[in-house]
């Protein structure tokens, strides 16, 4: 399920920006990220847009037939974007990697995706390699009357405690 974004919409990767001034830049192809960091927003945010093209195009091109970017469209569509949560992002010379996780709904409930990926540094443009398993630090748990964590406002207990 692709979110709907305008100039005035605060961008889906949580930073607090509006689109126009944080990920759309990256999407559009204006500018390119400049930090791990900035790609991994910019590709999180192209999941909610279902925008294969960009991350197709922003993975490392020795690494784009490993992933079914077909396959991909159909699970982003099916997928209720519900935020990001970036716990670390480093990088040095050309490498770099950015420790986050991905909140979403599908049928079967709220996911959380937690992984560390790795980025490199080609030619001026920074691309995503590839990811593996991460363990994010722990948390205090979340109380029923904490504001959600999927970022819409409303108390846990009324929005997505019991999905």
């Amino acid at each position: 399920m692709s979110l709907v974004l305008n100039d005035q919409t605060t961008c889906p990767c949580q930073s607090g920006q509006n689109f126009d001034r944080c990920c759309a830049p990256f999407i559009s192809g204006e500018q390119l990220p400049e930090t791990p960091g900035q790609l991994m927003r910019s590709r999180y945010t192209a999941y909610t847009q279902t925008n294969m093209d960009y991350l197709e195009q922003t993975t490392q091109p020795a690494m784009r037939s490993r992933y079914d970017f077909e396959d991909l469209k159909k699970w982003a569509q099916d997928s209720e974007w519900l935020g990001l949560k970036i716990y670390e992002e480093s990088h040095e010379g050309d490498s770099g990697r950015v420790c986050f996780t991905a909140r979403y709904r599908q049928k079967s409930g709220i996911i959380n995706h937690s992984e560390d990926s790795q980025f490199i540094l080609e030619e001026g443009r920074w691309y995503f390699v590839h990811g593996k398993e991460y363990t994010p630090p722990a948390e205090k748990s979340q109380g029923r009357n904490d504001p959600c964590l999927c970022g819409s406002g409303k108390k846990f207990k009324k929005c997505c405690m019991n999905q």
